[in-house]
């Protein structure tokens, strides 16, 4: 199956006419949370959501890295992608403990759905950042976990932390721009593809990020430092698991796919076993492959214990000392 295949799927074709009739784009994202968990609580569209992505060469091709948060594509166009996200839990599945940093994610709208596991637990920031010095003030706007909502929305340039979930989990995601702009259709344009990087340059050099839609030159992410916060590149912060690729994260990757597919209950044993057979399945999909068709359980994966900042790790408590925040 295709993504060509996969657009007809009623839940897309409902999805792309929200998108259709719907310029404003919180009310797009209000309106789809129902669908996204109508999606993520079909076993049927989620077998076809895992042949869309096995016969796609892309995907089975695709070098994983540390920076990858192992995924399925469900679609994606000018507007919108729509994917099934998958967080590993602490190898103690103790709670409270950072997934990353404080980050936004620019002019991107996100709503996720909750479809697998315990969900995590996320507070969302004030979009005014006060930063002196080296010191940033960030205000808690939000704090809840996906058991609470499971169903949440997360918005442009609104500034957010997830905390490592107490089990296995997975969300179903639909992420749009915050607005409709006529320079939209270029991401897919092939031509301005070849010319992705020094476009970009040029578009930041004379700072119209936000008439393009897309990220500033130099992007921020938080951590907390006694009662601030402190800022750090994102390129930065991001080159060690950018980096860190090969047969141990390519393995760790798909065992991540396979453990959902299996926690789920969709392994369709005889396409399973197609796309165990084809050649140009990587070898490294084999050993989850099998122990699928064979029905033999396979082991949780784990989230890393360490991110890229001085003291590698932090804590709810860690942030909320920062923020001047207490529990209600």
């Amino acid at each position: 199956m295709n993504a060509e295949t996969l657009v007809s799927h009623p839940y897309i074709q409902q999805i792309l006419e929200l998108n259709r009739i719907h310029d404003d784009r919180a009310e797009l994202h209000r309106q789809a949370g129902p669908i996204l968990q109508a999606m993520g609580n079909d076993a049927e569209f989620l077998q076809q959501v895992l042949q869309r992505n096995f016969d796609d060469e892309g995907y089975l091709k695709q070098t994983w890295s540390q920076y990858n948060i192992p995924f399925l594509y469900i679609y994606e166009n000018e507007d919108m992608v729509l994917k099934i996200h998958f967080f590993a839990s602490h190898p103690t599945h103790a709670k409270g403990i950072a997934a990353h940093c404080i980050h936004h994610h620019n002019n991107y709208m996100l709503t996720t759905a909750a479809i697998l596991g315990s969900g995590y637990e996320t507070m969302l920031f004030d979009k005014n950042i006060v930063t002196e010095g080296n010191k940033t003030k960030l205000r808690v706007n939000k704090h809840f976990t996906q058991q609470q909502y499971p169903v949440h929305s997360i918005d442009s340039w609104e500034p957010h932390i997830v905390y490592l979930p107490e089990t296995y989990s997975a969300t179903l995601q639909l992420w749009t721009p915050d607005k409709k702009r006529a320079t939209d259709s270029l991401r897919h344009n092939p031509l301005l593809k070849a010319i992705k990087t020094p476009l970009r340059k040029a578009i930041q050099l004379l700072g119209m990020e936000k008439q393009f839609g897309i990220s500033v030159a130099n992007t921020v992410q938080w951590y907390p430092d006694g009662d601030a916060f402190v800022g750090i590149d994102e390129n930065e912060y991001f080159a060690p698991t950018r980096s860190a690729v090969g047969p141990d994260i390519d393995s760790y990757s798909i065992q991540t796919v396979c453990y959902f597919i299996q926690q789920k209950g969709i392994a369709d044993i005889p396409y399973l076993q197609q796309v165990l057979n084809r050649p140009e399945t990587p070898a490294y999909y084999k050993p989850w492959l099998q122990k699928l068709i064979q029905g033999e359980d396979i082991p949780e994966t784990f989230a890393k214990t360490e991110i890229n900042i001085p003291m590698k790790s932090y804590t709810r408590e860690d942030v909320m000392r920062a923020a001047g925040y207490s529990l209600p």
